[in-house]
Protein backbone atom coordinates (compact mmCIF):
# COMPACT_ATOMS: atom_id res chain seq x y z
CA UNK A 1 0.00 0.00 0.00
CA UNK A 2 1.43 3.45 -0.84
CA UNK A 3 1.80 6.09 1.87
CA UNK A 4 -1.11 8.16 0.56
CA UNK A 5 -3.42 5.13 0.74
CA UNK A 6 -2.18 4.29 4.22
CA UNK A 7 -2.77 7.82 5.51
CA UNK A 8 -6.27 7.83 4.01
CA UNK A 9 -7.04 4.47 5.61
CA UNK A 10 -5.72 5.58 8.99
CA UNK A 11 -7.71 8.80 8.80
CA UNK A 12 -10.92 6.95 7.92
CA UNK A 13 -10.46 4.59 10.85
CA UNK A 14 -9.78 7.46 13.22
CA UNK A 15 -12.96 9.19 12.11
CA UNK A 16 -14.88 5.98 12.69
CA UNK A 17 -13.52 5.56 16.17
CA UNK A 18 -13.74 9.17 17.28
CA UNK A 19 -17.23 9.58 15.89
CA UNK A 20 -18.47 6.36 17.48
CA UNK A 21 -20.25 5.44 14.24
CA UNK A 22 -22.65 2.51 14.30
CA UNK A 23 -24.40 0.18 11.83
CA UNK A 24 -21.48 0.13 9.38
CA UNK A 25 -21.36 -2.73 6.90
CA UNK A 26 -17.57 -2.77 6.56
CA UNK A 27 -15.52 -5.03 8.80
CA UNK A 28 -13.26 -2.69 10.73
CA UNK A 29 -10.15 -4.84 10.76
CA UNK A 30 -10.51 -6.27 7.27
CA UNK A 31 -9.44 -2.83 6.05
CA UNK A 32 -6.58 -2.40 8.49
CA UNK A 33 -3.03 -3.75 7.99
CA UNK A 34 -2.06 -6.25 10.69
CA UNK A 35 0.00 -4.77 13.52
CA UNK A 36 -0.56 -1.22 12.26
CA UNK A 37 -1.13 1.84 14.41
CA UNK A 38 -4.74 1.86 13.24
CA UNK A 39 -5.33 -1.65 14.59
CA UNK A 40 -3.94 -0.57 17.95
CA UNK A 41 -6.34 2.37 17.97
CA UNK A 42 -9.30 0.08 17.35
CA UNK A 43 -8.52 -2.18 20.28
CA UNK A 44 -7.51 0.52 22.74
CA UNK A 45 -10.57 2.67 22.04
CA UNK A 46 -13.90 1.64 23.65
CA UNK A 47 -15.88 2.76 20.58
CA UNK A 48 -13.63 0.84 18.17
CA UNK A 49 -13.69 -2.38 20.20
CA UNK A 50 -17.46 -2.17 20.67
CA UNK A 51 -17.94 -1.54 16.96
CA UNK A 52 -15.94 -4.63 16.08
CA UNK A 53 -18.20 -6.82 18.24
CA UNK A 54 -21.28 -5.03 16.89
CA UNK A 55 -20.27 -6.05 13.38
CA UNK A 56 -20.16 -9.70 14.45
CA UNK A 57 -23.77 -9.40 15.63
CA UNK A 58 -24.69 -7.83 12.30
CA UNK A 59 -23.14 -10.71 10.33
CA UNK A 60 -24.81 -13.48 12.33
CA UNK A 61 -26.98 -15.59 9.98
CA UNK A 62 -30.75 -15.60 10.55
CA UNK A 63 -33.91 -16.62 8.76
CA UNK A 64 -34.34 -13.08 7.49
CA UNK A 65 -30.83 -13.20 5.99
CA UNK A 66 -31.42 -16.38 3.97
CA UNK A 67 -30.68 -15.41 0.38
CA UNK A 68 -29.85 -16.44 -3.17
CA UNK A 69 -26.13 -16.06 -3.83
CA UNK A 70 -25.80 -13.02 -1.59
CA UNK A 71 -28.79 -10.96 -2.74
CA UNK A 72 -32.53 -10.78 -1.98
CA UNK A 73 -32.05 -11.45 1.71
CA UNK A 74 -35.19 -12.75 3.38
CA UNK A 75 -36.02 -14.74 0.27
CA UNK A 76 -36.79 -18.06 1.93
CA UNK A 77 -36.56 -20.08 5.10
CA UNK A 78 -35.13 -23.51 5.84
CA UNK A 79 -38.71 -24.63 6.49
CA UNK A 80 -39.12 -24.63 2.71
CA UNK A 81 -36.93 -27.75 2.75
CA UNK A 82 -39.22 -29.64 5.13
CA UNK A 83 -42.65 -31.23 4.85
CA UNK A 84 -44.12 -27.98 6.18
CA UNK A 85 -43.07 -25.65 3.39
CA UNK A 86 -42.14 -25.00 -0.21
CA UNK A 87 -40.48 -22.05 -1.94
CA UNK A 88 -42.48 -20.60 -4.81
CA UNK A 89 -39.41 -19.34 -6.66
CA UNK A 90 -38.19 -22.47 -8.45
CA UNK A 91 -34.93 -20.81 -9.59
CA UNK A 92 -33.59 -20.62 -6.04
CA UNK A 93 -31.26 -23.09 -4.33
CA UNK A 94 -34.26 -24.76 -2.71
CA UNK A 95 -35.23 -26.73 -5.82
CA UNK A 96 -31.98 -28.66 -6.17
CA UNK A 97 -32.05 -29.36 -2.43
CA UNK A 98 -35.64 -30.62 -2.48
CA UNK A 99 -34.82 -32.91 -5.41
CA UNK A 100 -31.47 -33.98 -3.94
CA UNK A 101 -29.84 -33.23 -7.31
CA UNK A 102 -26.90 -31.13 -6.15
CA UNK A 103 -23.29 -32.16 -5.74
CA UNK A 104 -20.50 -30.86 -3.53
CA UNK A 105 -19.60 -28.39 -6.28
CA UNK A 106 -22.98 -26.59 -6.03
CA UNK A 107 -24.11 -26.95 -2.42
CA UNK A 108 -27.26 -24.93 -1.60
CA UNK A 109 -26.19 -22.32 0.96
CA UNK A 110 -22.70 -23.78 0.76
CA UNK A 111 -21.46 -20.28 1.51
CA UNK A 112 -22.62 -20.87 5.09
CA UNK A 113 -19.40 -22.79 5.77
CA UNK A 114 -17.26 -19.80 4.82
CA UNK A 115 -19.59 -17.28 6.46
CA UNK A 116 -19.63 -19.16 9.76
CA UNK A 117 -15.88 -19.78 9.88
CA UNK A 118 -15.29 -16.11 9.08
CA UNK A 119 -17.39 -15.35 12.16
CA UNK A 120 -15.30 -17.81 14.17
CA UNK A 121 -12.21 -15.88 13.05
CA UNK A 122 -13.74 -12.57 14.10
CA UNK A 123 -14.72 -13.85 17.55
CA UNK A 124 -11.21 -15.27 17.99
CA UNK A 125 -9.69 -11.92 17.01
CA UNK A 126 -11.89 -10.16 19.54
CA UNK A 127 -11.01 -12.58 22.34
CA UNK A 128 -7.30 -12.17 21.59
CA UNK A 129 -7.37 -8.36 21.60
CA UNK A 130 -9.94 -7.16 24.13
CA UNK A 131 -7.40 -7.19 26.94
CA UNK A 132 -5.91 -4.08 25.31
CA UNK A 133 -8.86 -2.04 26.57
CA UNK A 134 -8.20 -0.09 29.75
CA UNK A 135 -11.92 -0.15 30.58
CA UNK A 136 -11.90 -3.55 32.29
CA UNK A 137 -15.66 -3.67 32.80
CA UNK A 138 -16.34 -3.07 29.09
CA UNK A 139 -13.58 -5.48 28.05
CA UNK A 140 -15.05 -8.25 30.20
CA UNK A 141 -18.56 -7.67 28.88
CA UNK A 142 -17.42 -7.68 25.24
CA UNK A 143 -15.35 -10.77 25.94
CA UNK A 144 -18.46 -12.48 27.30
CA UNK A 145 -20.40 -11.49 24.19
CA UNK A 146 -17.64 -12.87 21.95
CA UNK A 147 -17.65 -16.19 23.84
CA UNK A 148 -21.42 -16.42 23.43
CA UNK A 149 -21.34 -15.52 19.73
CA UNK A 150 -18.60 -18.06 19.05
CA UNK A 151 -20.66 -20.71 20.86
CA UNK A 152 -23.70 -19.90 18.72
CA UNK A 153 -21.65 -20.04 15.51
CA UNK A 154 -20.28 -23.47 16.39
CA UNK A 155 -23.82 -24.58 17.26
CA UNK A 156 -24.87 -23.53 13.75
CA UNK A 157 -21.89 -25.27 12.15
CA UNK A 158 -22.53 -28.46 14.09
CA UNK A 159 -26.23 -28.71 13.27
CA UNK A 160 -25.63 -27.99 9.56
CA UNK A 161 -22.42 -29.94 8.88
CA UNK A 162 -21.98 -32.38 11.78
CA UNK A 163 -23.84 -35.42 13.00
CA UNK A 164 -24.06 -37.37 16.27
CA UNK A 165 -24.28 -40.56 14.17
CA UNK A 166 -22.37 -41.36 10.96
CA UNK A 167 -22.72 -45.13 11.09
CA UNK A 168 -19.78 -45.11 13.45
CA UNK A 169 -18.07 -42.31 15.33
CA UNK A 170 -20.11 -39.12 15.83
CA UNK A 171 -18.56 -36.44 13.63
CA UNK A 172 -18.23 -32.74 14.36
CA UNK A 173 -16.55 -29.85 12.58
CA UNK A 174 -13.02 -28.40 12.71
CA UNK A 175 -12.38 -26.56 15.96
CA UNK A 176 -10.38 -23.35 15.53
CA UNK A 177 -9.70 -21.69 18.87
CA UNK A 178 -7.51 -18.79 17.73
CA UNK A 179 -7.02 -16.57 14.72
CA UNK A 180 -4.81 -18.24 12.14
CA UNK A 181 -2.11 -16.86 9.88
CA UNK A 182 -0.56 -18.18 6.67
CA UNK A 183 2.27 -19.57 8.78
CA UNK A 184 -0.11 -21.92 10.62
CA UNK A 185 -0.97 -25.46 9.55
CA UNK A 186 -4.30 -24.88 7.81
CA UNK A 187 -5.08 -28.60 7.38
CA UNK A 188 -7.52 -29.01 10.27
CA UNK A 189 -9.54 -32.23 10.61
CA UNK A 190 -13.03 -32.45 12.02
CA UNK A 191 -13.19 -32.74 15.79
CA UNK A 192 -15.40 -35.42 17.34
CA UNK A 193 -19.02 -34.36 17.83
CA UNK A 194 -18.76 -34.48 21.63
CA UNK A 195 -15.58 -32.38 21.57
CA UNK A 196 -17.43 -29.61 19.74
CA UNK A 197 -20.27 -29.82 22.27
CA UNK A 198 -17.74 -29.48 25.10
CA UNK A 199 -16.14 -26.49 23.38
CA UNK A 200 -19.52 -24.78 23.00
CA UNK A 201 -20.41 -25.41 26.63
CA UNK A 202 -17.03 -24.11 27.80
CA UNK A 203 -17.63 -20.91 25.80
CA UNK A 204 -21.07 -20.58 27.37
CA UNK A 205 -19.66 -21.06 30.87
CA UNK A 206 -17.08 -18.35 30.18
CA UNK A 207 -19.79 -16.07 28.82
CA UNK A 208 -22.05 -16.62 31.84
CA UNK A 209 -19.27 -15.47 34.17
CA UNK A 210 -18.80 -12.21 32.25
CA UNK A 211 -22.24 -11.13 31.05
CA UNK A 212 -24.97 -9.14 32.82
CA UNK A 213 -28.43 -10.53 33.43
CA UNK A 214 -31.53 -10.06 31.28
CA UNK A 215 -32.71 -6.46 31.19
CA UNK A 216 -29.29 -5.15 32.22
CA UNK A 217 -27.96 -4.71 28.69
CA UNK A 218 -29.37 -3.38 25.40
CA UNK A 219 -31.86 -5.58 23.55
CA UNK A 220 -30.23 -7.80 20.95
CA UNK A 221 -27.02 -8.28 22.94
CA UNK A 222 -26.01 -11.44 24.77
CA UNK A 223 -26.79 -11.81 28.47
CA UNK A 224 -27.01 -14.67 30.95
CA UNK A 225 -30.50 -15.48 29.67
CA UNK A 226 -29.28 -15.99 26.10
CA UNK A 227 -26.52 -18.20 27.50
CA UNK A 228 -28.98 -20.50 29.28
CA UNK A 229 -31.25 -20.58 26.23
CA UNK A 230 -28.45 -21.70 23.92
CA UNK A 231 -27.21 -24.18 26.49
CA UNK A 232 -30.67 -25.77 26.70
CA UNK A 233 -30.86 -26.20 22.93
CA UNK A 234 -27.30 -27.49 22.51
CA UNK A 235 -27.78 -30.09 25.25
CA UNK A 236 -31.17 -31.13 23.85
CA UNK A 237 -29.68 -31.68 20.39
CA UNK A 238 -26.85 -33.67 22.02
CA UNK A 239 -29.45 -35.84 23.81
CA UNK A 240 -28.08 -34.91 27.22
CA UNK A 241 -31.60 -34.62 28.51
CA UNK A 242 -31.17 -34.09 32.26
CA UNK A 243 -28.73 -31.25 31.66
CA UNK A 244 -30.94 -29.77 28.94
CA UNK A 245 -33.91 -29.71 31.30
CA UNK A 246 -31.82 -28.05 34.00
CA UNK A 247 -30.64 -25.32 31.58
CA UNK A 248 -34.23 -24.70 30.47
CA UNK A 249 -35.36 -24.53 34.07
CA UNK A 250 -32.90 -21.68 34.69
CA UNK A 251 -34.84 -19.64 32.13
CA UNK A 252 -38.22 -20.75 33.49
CA UNK A 253 -37.21 -19.54 36.95
CA UNK A 254 -36.35 -16.09 35.58
CA UNK A 255 -38.23 -13.11 34.23
CA UNK A 256 -39.21 -14.29 30.73
CA UNK A 257 -42.89 -15.04 30.09
CA UNK A 258 -45.20 -15.93 27.21
CA UNK A 259 -46.43 -12.86 25.36
CA UNK A 260 -50.27 -12.81 25.48
CA UNK A 261 -50.90 -12.73 21.71
CA UNK A 262 -49.28 -15.24 19.35
CA UNK A 263 -50.03 -13.23 16.20
CA UNK A 264 -48.41 -9.97 17.27
CA UNK A 265 -45.58 -11.48 19.28
CA UNK A 266 -43.35 -11.42 16.16
CA UNK A 267 -44.08 -7.74 15.51
CA UNK A 268 -43.82 -6.47 19.10
CA UNK A 269 -40.14 -5.79 19.65
CA UNK A 270 -38.40 -6.54 22.93
CA UNK A 271 -41.50 -8.12 24.48
CA UNK A 272 -41.31 -10.38 27.53
CA UNK A 273 -41.05 -13.58 25.47
CA UNK A 274 -37.99 -12.55 23.44
CA UNK A 275 -34.73 -13.95 24.80
CA UNK A 276 -32.46 -13.09 21.89
CA UNK A 277 -33.27 -11.45 18.56
CA UNK A 278 -31.36 -10.10 15.62
CA UNK A 279 -32.20 -6.43 15.36
CA UNK A 280 -32.94 -4.93 11.96
CA UNK A 281 -33.03 -1.15 12.12
CA UNK A 282 -32.84 1.86 9.83
CA UNK A 283 -29.70 3.87 10.66
CA UNK A 284 -30.43 6.47 7.97
CA UNK A 285 -32.37 6.86 4.75
CA UNK A 286 -29.31 6.29 2.57
CA UNK A 287 -28.03 3.13 4.20
CA UNK A 288 -30.91 0.96 5.36
CA UNK A 289 -30.25 -2.27 7.19
CA UNK A 290 -33.43 -4.28 7.31
CA UNK A 291 -34.86 -7.77 7.44
CA UNK A 292 -34.34 -8.17 3.72
CA UNK A 293 -30.98 -6.49 3.51
CA UNK A 294 -32.28 -4.44 0.57
CA UNK A 295 -33.74 -0.92 0.85
CA UNK A 296 -37.39 -0.99 -0.13
CA UNK A 297 -37.57 -4.78 0.07
CA UNK A 298 -37.19 -7.50 2.65
CA UNK A 299 -39.42 -10.11 4.20
CA UNK A 300 -42.74 -8.50 3.30
CA UNK A 301 -41.85 -8.06 -0.38
CA UNK A 302 -40.30 -11.48 -0.89
CA UNK A 303 -43.13 -13.29 0.91
CA UNK A 304 -46.20 -11.53 -0.48
CA UNK A 305 -47.90 -12.85 -3.66
CA UNK A 306 -47.22 -11.06 -6.94
CA UNK A 307 -50.88 -10.04 -7.03
CA UNK A 308 -50.17 -7.54 -4.24
CA UNK A 309 -48.63 -4.46 -5.83
CA UNK A 310 -46.50 -1.73 -4.37
CA UNK A 311 -45.20 1.47 -5.93
CA UNK A 312 -42.53 -0.46 -7.89
CA UNK A 313 -43.74 -4.03 -8.38
CA UNK A 314 -45.60 -6.95 -6.82
CA UNK A 315 -44.55 -9.44 -4.21
CA UNK A 316 -42.38 -12.46 -4.97
CA UNK A 317 -44.46 -15.27 -3.44
CA UNK A 318 -41.85 -16.62 -1.05
CA UNK A 319 -42.39 -19.39 1.49
CA UNK A 320 -45.58 -21.44 1.09
CA UNK A 321 -47.12 -23.72 3.73
CA UNK A 322 -48.04 -27.20 2.50
CA UNK A 323 -51.20 -29.19 3.07
CA UNK A 324 -49.01 -31.62 5.03
CA UNK A 325 -48.51 -28.81 7.51
CA UNK A 326 -52.04 -27.38 7.44
CA UNK A 327 -53.48 -30.86 7.92
CA UNK A 328 -51.46 -31.27 11.11
CA UNK A 329 -53.35 -28.53 12.96
CA UNK A 330 -55.76 -29.76 15.60
CA UNK A 331 -59.33 -28.55 15.78
CA UNK A 332 -60.20 -26.20 18.64
CA UNK A 333 -61.51 -29.20 20.60
CA UNK A 334 -57.96 -30.60 20.64
CA UNK A 335 -58.76 -33.47 18.27
CA UNK A 336 -57.07 -34.20 14.93
CA UNK A 337 -58.98 -32.93 11.92
CA UNK A 338 -59.89 -36.42 10.73
CA UNK A 339 -61.32 -37.37 14.14
CA UNK A 340 -63.11 -34.21 15.26
CA UNK A 341 -66.86 -33.67 14.74
CA UNK A 342 -66.03 -29.98 14.21
CA UNK A 343 -64.24 -30.63 10.92
CA UNK A 344 -66.22 -29.86 7.77
CA UNK A 345 -64.48 -30.75 4.47
CA UNK A 346 -66.52 -28.02 2.76
CA UNK A 347 -65.26 -25.47 5.31
CA UNK A 348 -61.77 -26.86 5.93
CA UNK A 349 -60.34 -23.71 7.52
CA UNK A 350 -63.01 -23.30 10.19
CA UNK A 351 -62.53 -24.25 13.87
CA UNK A 352 -58.79 -24.90 13.62
CA UNK A 353 -56.21 -24.15 16.30
CA UNK A 354 -56.12 -20.30 16.33
CA UNK A 355 -52.40 -20.38 15.50
CA UNK A 356 -53.44 -21.46 12.00
CA UNK A 357 -54.93 -18.07 11.16
CA UNK A 358 -51.94 -16.32 12.71
CA UNK A 359 -49.51 -18.37 10.60
CA UNK A 360 -51.19 -19.25 7.29
CA UNK A 361 -53.04 -17.22 4.65
CA UNK A 362 -55.75 -19.32 2.98
CA UNK A 363 -58.47 -18.77 0.43
CA UNK A 364 -61.07 -16.35 1.79
CA UNK A 365 -58.76 -14.94 4.49
CA UNK A 366 -58.22 -11.20 4.93
CA UNK A 367 -54.66 -10.16 4.11
CA UNK A 368 -53.29 -6.67 3.54
CA UNK A 369 -56.72 -5.13 3.35
CA UNK A 370 -58.60 -7.49 1.06
CA UNK A 371 -59.98 -11.02 0.74
CA UNK A 372 -57.58 -13.58 -0.68
CA UNK A 373 -58.53 -15.61 -3.79
CA UNK A 374 -56.57 -18.84 -4.01
CA UNK A 375 -59.10 -20.82 -6.00
CA UNK A 376 -58.21 -21.71 -9.59
CA UNK A 377 -58.36 -18.50 -11.61
CA UNK A 378 -58.40 -16.32 -8.49
CA UNK A 379 -56.23 -13.23 -8.47
CA UNK A 380 -53.75 -14.74 -5.98
CA UNK A 381 -53.51 -18.20 -7.54
CA UNK A 382 -50.45 -17.55 -9.73
CA UNK A 383 -47.39 -19.43 -8.38
CA UNK A 384 -49.21 -20.25 -5.13
CA UNK A 385 -49.09 -23.95 -5.96
CA UNK A 386 -49.70 -25.20 -2.44
CA UNK A 387 -52.95 -23.24 -2.07
CA UNK A 388 -51.52 -21.20 0.83
CA UNK A 389 -49.02 -18.50 1.64
CA UNK A 390 -47.48 -17.33 4.89
CA UNK A 391 -48.85 -14.72 7.31
CA UNK A 392 -46.36 -15.19 10.15
CA UNK A 393 -43.84 -12.34 10.54
CA UNK A 394 -45.73 -10.06 8.12
CA UNK A 395 -46.30 -6.43 9.01
CA UNK A 396 -49.44 -6.02 6.93
CA UNK A 397 -49.44 -2.24 7.41
CA UNK A 398 -46.24 -1.79 5.39
CA UNK A 399 -46.60 -0.67 1.79
CA UNK A 400 -44.32 -3.04 -0.09
CA UNK A 401 -41.37 -1.46 -1.89
CA UNK A 402 -41.98 1.97 -0.39
CA UNK A 403 -41.47 0.77 3.20
CA UNK A 404 -38.81 -1.78 4.13
CA UNK A 405 -39.24 -4.63 6.56
CA UNK A 406 -37.55 -4.17 9.92
CA UNK A 407 -39.00 -7.03 11.97
CA UNK A 408 -36.63 -8.71 14.43
CA UNK A 409 -35.61 -12.30 13.82
CA UNK A 410 -36.16 -14.26 17.05
CA UNK A 411 -33.29 -16.66 17.69
CA UNK A 412 -34.70 -17.69 21.08
CA UNK A 413 -38.06 -17.11 22.71
CA UNK A 414 -39.61 -18.41 25.90
CA UNK A 415 -42.01 -20.83 24.18
CA UNK A 416 -39.04 -22.73 22.75
CA UNK A 417 -37.57 -23.03 26.22
CA UNK A 418 -40.81 -24.56 27.52
CA UNK A 419 -40.75 -27.00 24.61
CA UNK A 420 -37.07 -27.79 25.19
CA UNK A 421 -37.82 -28.46 28.85
CA UNK A 422 -40.82 -30.67 28.11
CA UNK A 423 -38.94 -32.77 25.54
CA UNK A 424 -35.85 -33.13 27.70
CA UNK A 425 -37.78 -33.99 30.88
CA UNK A 426 -40.01 -36.48 29.05
CA UNK A 427 -37.00 -38.22 27.48
CA UNK A 428 -35.13 -38.27 30.78
CA UNK A 429 -37.86 -39.49 33.10
CA UNK A 430 -41.26 -39.53 31.41
CA UNK A 431 -44.26 -37.20 31.43
CA UNK A 432 -44.45 -35.79 34.95
CA UNK A 433 -46.63 -32.80 35.87
CA UNK A 434 -43.93 -30.28 34.93
CA UNK A 435 -44.00 -31.59 31.35
CA UNK A 436 -47.76 -31.13 31.21
CA UNK A 437 -47.46 -27.66 32.72
CA UNK A 438 -44.92 -26.52 30.13
CA UNK A 439 -46.93 -27.72 27.12
CA UNK A 440 -50.29 -26.63 28.51
CA UNK A 441 -48.99 -23.10 29.12
CA UNK A 442 -48.27 -22.81 25.39
CA UNK A 443 -51.60 -24.35 24.43
CA UNK A 444 -53.49 -22.09 26.82
CA UNK A 445 -51.89 -18.99 25.28
CA UNK A 446 -53.02 -20.26 21.87
CA UNK A 447 -56.59 -20.84 23.05
CA UNK A 448 -56.30 -24.63 22.92
CA UNK A 449 -57.48 -27.18 25.52
CA UNK A 450 -54.91 -28.89 27.76
CA UNK A 451 -53.36 -32.22 26.87
CA UNK A 452 -55.21 -35.41 27.84
CA UNK A 453 -54.15 -36.85 31.17
CA UNK A 454 -52.25 -40.11 31.74
CA UNK A 455 -50.21 -40.04 28.53
CA UNK A 456 -47.34 -42.53 28.27
CA UNK A 457 -43.82 -41.44 27.38
CA UNK A 458 -44.21 -42.36 23.70
CA UNK A 459 -47.59 -40.60 23.48
CA UNK A 460 -46.19 -37.52 25.16
CA UNK A 461 -43.21 -37.55 22.80
CA UNK A 462 -45.56 -37.32 19.81
CA UNK A 463 -47.56 -34.53 21.48
CA UNK A 464 -44.41 -32.51 22.16
CA UNK A 465 -43.20 -32.97 18.59
CA UNK A 466 -46.59 -31.83 17.32
CA UNK A 467 -46.49 -28.77 19.57
CA UNK A 468 -43.01 -27.82 18.34
CA UNK A 469 -44.23 -28.10 14.75
CA UNK A 470 -47.21 -25.81 15.29
CA UNK A 471 -45.79 -23.32 17.79
CA UNK A 472 -42.39 -22.84 16.13
CA UNK A 473 -43.61 -23.06 12.53
CA UNK A 474 -41.37 -21.32 9.98
CA UNK A 475 -38.89 -20.25 12.65
CA UNK A 476 -36.31 -22.67 11.14
CA UNK A 477 -36.68 -25.32 13.83
CA UNK A 478 -38.34 -28.14 11.91
CA UNK A 479 -35.45 -28.39 9.44
CA UNK A 480 -33.25 -29.46 12.36
CA UNK A 481 -35.90 -31.24 14.44
CA UNK A 482 -36.78 -33.86 11.82
CA UNK A 483 -33.07 -34.53 11.35
CA UNK A 484 -32.19 -34.95 15.01
CA UNK A 485 -35.29 -37.12 15.48
CA UNK A 486 -34.22 -39.27 12.52
CA UNK A 487 -37.57 -38.99 10.71
CA UNK A 488 -36.65 -36.85 7.70
CA UNK A 489 -36.37 -39.84 5.35
CA UNK A 490 -39.85 -40.97 6.36
CA UNK A 491 -41.36 -37.53 5.70
CA UNK A 492 -39.46 -36.35 2.64
CA UNK A 493 -39.26 -39.30 0.27
CA UNK A 494 -42.38 -38.95 -1.84
CA UNK A 495 -45.03 -36.39 -2.69
CA UNK A 496 -45.87 -33.19 -0.86
CA UNK A 497 -49.44 -31.97 -0.95
CA UNK A 498 -51.32 -28.75 -1.49
CA UNK A 499 -54.97 -27.71 -1.46
CA UNK A 500 -56.62 -27.37 -4.86
CA UNK A 501 -59.74 -25.19 -4.83
CA UNK A 502 -62.20 -25.02 -7.71
CA UNK A 503 -64.93 -22.42 -7.87
CA UNK A 504 -68.09 -23.84 -9.41
CA UNK A 505 -70.39 -21.83 -11.67
CA UNK A 506 -72.85 -21.39 -8.83
CA UNK A 507 -70.09 -19.87 -6.67
CA UNK A 508 -69.55 -22.84 -4.35
CA UNK A 509 -66.04 -24.11 -3.75
CA UNK A 510 -64.72 -27.63 -4.07
CA UNK A 511 -61.61 -28.59 -2.07
CA UNK A 512 -59.29 -31.47 -2.91
CA UNK A 513 -55.85 -32.41 -1.64
CA UNK A 514 -53.42 -32.84 -4.53
CA UNK A 515 -49.71 -33.68 -4.78
CA UNK A 516 -47.75 -30.74 -6.17
CA UNK A 517 -44.18 -31.99 -5.90
CA UNK A 518 -42.13 -35.15 -5.47
CA UNK A 519 -39.39 -34.89 -2.88
CA UNK A 520 -36.29 -37.03 -2.49
CA UNK A 521 -34.31 -37.38 0.73
CA UNK A 522 -31.33 -39.75 0.60
CA UNK A 523 -29.75 -40.42 3.99
CA UNK A 524 -26.75 -38.20 3.21
CA UNK A 525 -29.06 -35.14 3.37
CA UNK A 526 -29.05 -35.37 7.15
CA UNK A 527 -26.02 -33.08 6.83
CA UNK A 528 -24.91 -30.46 4.34
CA UNK A 529 -21.67 -31.34 2.54
CA UNK A 530 -18.72 -29.02 2.81
CA UNK A 531 -18.43 -27.18 -0.54
CA UNK A 532 -15.75 -28.71 -2.73
CA UNK A 533 -13.75 -25.48 -2.95
CA UNK A 534 -13.52 -25.48 0.86
CA UNK A 535 -12.43 -29.14 0.90
CA UNK A 536 -9.78 -28.25 -1.69
CA UNK A 537 -8.40 -25.70 0.78
CA UNK A 538 -8.61 -28.07 3.76
CA UNK A 539 -8.77 -31.74 2.64
CA UNK A 540 -8.25 -32.79 6.26
CA UNK A 541 -11.82 -31.71 7.05
CA UNK A 542 -13.23 -34.58 4.90
CA UNK A 543 -16.81 -35.24 3.87
CA UNK A 544 -19.16 -37.43 5.90
CA UNK A 545 -22.37 -39.43 5.55
CA UNK A 546 -21.69 -40.57 2.01
CA UNK A 547 -20.86 -37.23 0.40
Amino acid sequence: MNIKGYIALRGAALLLILGGLQACNDDLLNQIPKDSLTEELVWTDPAGATQFVNLIYGDMPSGFDRNYDGWAKGLYLLDGLTDDGDVSMLWTHSTVYQNATFQTTNVPWGNQWGILYNLVRKTNVALENLDRLEDEELANRLRGEAHFLRAYVYHDLLRLFGTPSDGGEPTGVPLIERSLTLEDDLQIPRAPYDAVITFILDDLNAAADLLPGPGQIAAGRANTGTVSALRSRVLLYAERYEEAATAAQEIMDGTYRLFPDYRTLFLTKNNEEVIWAKKFAFPDKHHQSNAGGTPGAGWDVYNTPSSYRGPSDGGWGGNLPTQNFVGSYEMIDGEPQEESPLYDPQEPFENLDPRFEATVVHDGAEFRGREVELFEGGIDDLFMHTGYFLRKFHNEDLVIYSQSSDQDWLYFRYAEILLNYAEARNEASGPDQTVYDAINAIRDRAGMPPLPEALGQDEMRERIRHERRIELAFEEHRFFDIRRWGIAEELLNGPLYGMQIVREAAGSLTYSVEAFEERSFPARLYVLPIPQDEIDKNPAASQILGW
